[in-house]
């Protein structure tokens, strides 16, 4: 499905925070920070959306998730669950923000499709960011504090939550869209700082020929 491959890799693209050069610490506030240059990790994602044509669209995807700031690309490849019809589809996502485009390839049927990005990612908590409020991940002496931002960008309304141990990992985050109305969230896991498979950076040539949609 055409239109269910954009709105996936468009909101998902939305949600991630990772572009910008930003810093400044506020009375009473924890520290702002960026995120690494280059990690790897297991992302979550479950979206909700009502299409401008008045159908619902729900979905549920994981995928292994790489950010390399040098090369200004985000890589992801997955599973993505739509529902209700539980149709699963094994997506590969490039986000070039060289570009600005996204590149979603349906690993099933060899097909990809090429949109442009509304918006560049956000790297650093930025200046005009809202603290909201701050708890724990964990237990016993394995924990974690988390600090939540409310980032509003253009109308959407993106809640962030990075760690505080140094790394400023992106930990969760909830987007609000209004235009067409939705929800996305996000969970990370398995954060490393490194790039596991540089491969996923590599715009086969499916890609090449694809026209913007």
């Amino acid at each position: 499905m055409k239109s269910y491959t954009v709105i996936t890799s468009l909101v998902f693209g939305l949600t991630m925070v990772f572009h910008g050069l930003s810093i400044a610490l506020v009375s009473g506030e924890p520290e702002r920070c960026c995120a690494p240059k280059q990690f790897s990790s297991q992302v979550s994602t479950t979206t909700g959306m009502l299409l401008p044509s008045g159908d619902k669209y729900a979905s549920y995807a994981y995928y292994n998730f790489s950010y390399d700031y040098d090369r200004a690309m985000i890589g992801m490849r997955g599973i993505s669950i739509t529902f209700p019809e539980k149709r699963k589809s094994n997506l590969w996502i490039i986000e070039n923000m060289n570009e600005g485009l996204i590149y979603t390839i349906d690993q099933d049927i060899q097909v990809c499709n090429k949109s442009p990005m509304p918006m560049k990612p956000i790297h650093c908590i930025p200046d005009d960011a809202t603290y909201i409020h701050s708890f724990t991940y964990g237990y016993n002496d394995k924990q974690i504090i988390g600090d939540t931002w409310l980032v509003e960008i253009d109308g959407l309304a993106n809640y962030i939550t990075f760690s505080r141990d140094g790394l400023c990992v992106p930990l969760t985050g909830n987007l609000f869209l209004s235009n067409p109305s939705g929800v996305n969230s996000l969970t990370t896991t398995d954060f490393v700082p490194r790039i596991d498979d540089p491969s996923v950076f590599d715009i086969p040539d499916i890609c090449r020929r694809a026209v913007i949609v």
